[in-house]
């Protein structure tokens, strides 16, 4: 398992909050799929190391780190490739994915206010 890219972004929700869905049976939630969860997605949780993993595709697993921050809660999005396939192909296949990480996980970070409370 090698990770293919690092993004982070602050949420204005308190990490109390946040702690709160870092379980195996709250996380889906926590990720915005306690309404429907794509076929082949498996999602797991670490509430020690604050973690929430989610695993589809052949490739590609996303891990979310969770931590108390000044301005609410520190999300660190880390993208890594399973498959065993060389990371380069990995790379160039998935570039898309990759280059919009940071973006994906701001718009995560503004909308999970809204998720935890709704």
């Amino acid at each position: 398992m090698t990770v293919l890219g690092t993004a982070m972004a602050v949420a204005a929700v308190p990490f109390d909050e946040v702690q709160a869905f870092l379980t195996e049976e709250r996380c889906k939630r926590l990720l915005g799929l306690d309404q429907a969860n794509p076929a082949g997605v498996s999602v797991d949780a670490d509430p020690a190391a604050g973690t929430v993993g989610m695993q589809g595709q052949y490739w590609y697993r996303g891990e979310y780190t969770f931590a108390a921050h000044p301005d609410g809660t520190e999300i660190t999005y880390r993208i890594v490739n399973v498959s065993g396939s060389p990371d380069a192909v990995i790379r160039l296949w998935q570039r898309k994915v990759l280059n919009n990480q940071q973006r994906d996980l701001d718009a995560f970070a503004a909308d999970l206010p809204s998720r935890l409370r709704g």
